[in-house]
């Protein structure tokens, strides 16, 4: 990675399992995005969902990145990182009001999801004397061709309003007060292989945009959401670019004069992390080979969880047996702990070190403590220097959070149980 051998860091002792960095790959990525909306009034946001590694985040701060947060912590860290707040957005479908009031504070935009989630924005910003800034998320029920978990803009998701709920409340969005309707928002879905379903929904909101307009709102942003995929076989998927999004919508930017959000996470932190680990074996259980590891699914669930794919290789093949089809397995005692399966790499012996490509995005962030496997360490590469960017969790990290103190609630006598009826 960059001018620092893994292998190495394993020699060195460097505990595994563990994520790694590269701030090439991540300036490179970021790279990519900035010369696509070159000449366009826009913010590209930053989805810190996909990976909230404080020393990711300021380096995106730094190249100028907007951020998009989901949660009061998120903005939080957004905020301590340097992102700038008038290039920051929450969304979600059930902010809490811890969450809405950290985002009313800090005077970022607003996603509205639903009804109730405008009725608790109206609350809270009324409470605390502001106006709410809101762009409207809407479903344009258009099927993005990606796996059903993680496709969010048709009719079934949870996410969004339909367009007909949209043209219903236009009357009372009129009447509003503490709140002003600046934007419309779409998210179709994640690991997008084509930029045609961003085509059409452009298209369908350009209508509701206009309409919107008449009635008197002050429609000035277009978000198109992120979910843009990455190329996780390494050559065999033709993935659009950057600037194939921002071509896909620029017909109805330069037709409204509308500012682009687009919101990133995937396609600017993936392919600057692997997971890396070491075999603890190789097992035949007369049908199948197996590479046990100890990195898993705590650490990356994505492939037992989607099905995902990602590339596996070996840090050091030359001292490895022959090649055979390998489940790539990690140590949690359940059957879905895989990493890949019938994958071709060469017999590896135990130590070994094998890397698993392209896992910067919803990797560490989607990680669990399932059979106390504790959050691993993060490790950030940058030419040939190496820093420790997070420390591996220790059992007294864990333990600390235990207790067994009596909590004094209030309580109340049982009702009187209704008389049986014949």
């Amino acid at each position: 990675m960059e001018r620092v051998r893994l292998s190495s860091l394993l020699d060195a002792g460097i505990e595994t399992p563990f994520f790694i960095y590269s701030a090439a790959q991540l300036a490179a990525d970021w790279q990519a995005y900035a010369e696509a909306v070159a000449g366009l009034d826009a913010i590209v946001g930053y989805a810190v969902k996909a990976n909230s590694n404080p020393a990711l985040l300021r380096r995106l701060a730094g190249f100028g990145a907007g951020a998009v947060v989901v949660s009061d912590y998120e903005l939080r860290l957004a905020l301590e990182s340097g992102f700038a707040p008038q290039q920051m957005l929450m969304h979600g479908n059930g902010k809490r009001p811890r969450d809405l009031e950290a985002a009313l504070r800090a005077g970022i935009l607003l996603s509205v999801d639903s009804e109730f989630d405008l009725e608790q924005i109206i609350s809270r910003a009324t409470a605390l004397g502001v106006t709410a800034r809101l762009l409207l998320r809407v479903n344009p029920d258009i099927d993005p061709q990606v796996h059903p978990y993680i496709s969010t803009g048709l009719l079934d998701s949870k996410f969004g309003f339909a367009e007909g709920a949209v043209e219903r409340l236009r009357p009372r969005l009129q009447k509003l007060s503490s709140v002003e309707v600046v934007g419309l928002h779409c998210h179709l879905g994640s690991t997008l292989k084509s930029v045609q379903p961003l085509r059409d929904a452009a298209r369908l909101l350009a209508v509701l945009v206009n309409e919107l307009r008449r009635d008197g709102h002050p429609i000035q942003i277009l978000d198109m959401g992120g979910g843009l995929g990455i190329d996780y076989s390494r050559g065999r998927d033709k993935i659009p670019t950057p600037d194939e999004v921002t071509e896909a919508v620029r017909p109805v930017l330069d037709e409204l004069g509308l500012q682009l959000f687009l919101e990133p996470g995937r396609s600017l932190v993936a392919r600057a992390g692997a997971l890396i680990g070491r075999v603890l074996g190789v097992k035949d259980n007369g049908r199948k080979h197996f590479v046990v590891t100890d990195a898993s699914m705590a650490q990356l669930i994505r492939p037992c969880l989607y099905g995902a794919f990602h590339s596996i290789e070996l840090l050091e093949e030359s001292v490895a047996g022959p090649q055979l089809a390998f489940d790539v397995v990690g140590p949690i005692c359940e059957s879905s702990d895989f990493l890949g399966q019938g994958r071709l790499l060469p017999t590896p012996r135990p130590g070994d070190g094998v890397i698993i490509y392209d896992a910067g995005a919803y990797g560490f962030a989607m990680s669990s403590r399932y059979n106390l496997h504790l959050g691993c360490a993060e490790y950030l590469v940058d030419g040939d220097s190496l820093r420790r960017v997070r420390t591996a969790e220790t059992f007294d990290d864990l333990s600390r959070h235990f207790s067994d103190e009596p909590i004094s609630v209030g309580t109340r006598q049982p009702s009187a149980r209704p008389a049986a009826r014949d």
